[in-house]
């Protein structure tokens, strides 16, 4: 059978709006938009964009709150991400003062960011717990760290929970600050002579060590990082398929419960008309043995007044006879 779908670039430009509307709506209210998206297209004949639908994923609640803020802040937002190259560089000199002032800056702007998507959640009619404020705050970390996690923030179709520790408390605290620029323009001071008990070059050793450990650190923790969230991805996709056959469950069981109040009413209309019937029956039996009492009463009233009558005949007929 021939396939009359829409183009790919078609299909890509439909999912594109109807992704924007439905990442929109509550995470409650995801599945049931999902689902009527997909009727629509099938009803349409687009069977191409119909599927592309039904694989979109329902986005965590944390993922929902920060779609909010790229749908409705996105002024603030951007003004939240451009610390990331900043504290980027500042973690990759080890520049102590910086990256205490960056992070300071960091936590008071995600805290705020917060507490904005949880007005914005108030005023969708989806208020957001407290938990799900903090996961909030991890995702917000997560995009100031990695590029592409803060492509996906600002894209506003963000669909699970991330969440990053890379700064701060990564960075060795005894490690000796690189400047990224001079601080002063004074000429340097005269070289003293060179003595031979000076560790400089043992204190330039030591701290290439320790970049060179911190670095290994810090890419071993990328690797966990990368698989758990790939194992946080499976367990999301199977938590939307479960979470869809709970939701078809239900819908059937509200259906059979439905239906069970449904014959219950038709059952008790049947027993009261059952009720109206018998009393009726018994009515009408008690009428119909009176009037059959007084059928006889009449009878042997009717029998009598003939026997009577017939008697005076006969004697009237016998008089006639005599004369």
């Amino acid at each position: 059978m021939p396939d009359h779908s829409a183009p790919a670039t078609d299909v890509d430009d439909a999912l594109g709006t109807v992704a924007d509307e439905l990442y929109g709506v509550p995470p409650d209210e995801f599945i049931a938009a999902r689902d009527a998206a997909v009727a629509e297209a099938r009803e349409r004949g687009d069977r191409r964009l119909a599927k592309a639908i039904g694989r979109l994923r329902k986005p965590t609640k944390a993922a929902w709150l920060a779609n909010l803020l790229a749908r409705h802040r996105s002024e603030q937002l951007e003004g939240l991400l451009a610390l990331a190259p900043g504290l980027a560089d500042a973690q990759r000199t080890l520049d102590g003062p910086a990256l205490r002032q960056l992070s300071s800056k960091r936590h008071q702007l995600v805290a705020a960011m917060a507490r904005e998507a949880g007005r914005l959640a108030q005023e969708a009619g989806d208020p957001a717990a407290e938990s799900v404020l903090r996961e909030l705050h991890g995702i917000l970390d997560a995009a100031l760290a990695r590029p592409e996690i803060a492509e996906q923030v600002r894209s506003g179709r963000l669909t699970r929970t991330l969440s990053y520790t890379g700064f701060g408390p990564e960075v060795d605290p005894d490690a000796v600050a690189v400047p990224s620029a001079p601080r002063s323009s004074a000429p340097p001071p005269s070289p003293e002579p060179e003595r031979p008990d000076e560790p400089d070059r043992d204190d330039d050793a030591e701290r290439r060590a320790r970049l060179e450990r911190l670095q290994a650190e810090r890419d071993r923790r990328a690797d966990e990082l990368a698989a758990a969230e790939d194992e946080e991805a499976e367990a999301r996709a199977k938590q939307d398929a479960d979470e869809a056959a709970r939701d078809e469950a239900v819908a059937a069981r509200e259906e059979a419960r439905r239906r069970v109040a449904e014959l219950t009413a038709e059952l008790e209309a049947a027993r009261e008309r059952e009720r109206e019937a018998a009393t009726a029956a018994r009515d009408a039996e008690t009428a119909a043995k009176a009037s059959a009492r007084a059928v006889g009463v009449a009878a042997s009233r009717a029998a009598r007044a003939r026997a009577r009558l017939e008697e005076l005949d006969a004697r009237l007929g016998a008089g006639s006879g005599d004369e």
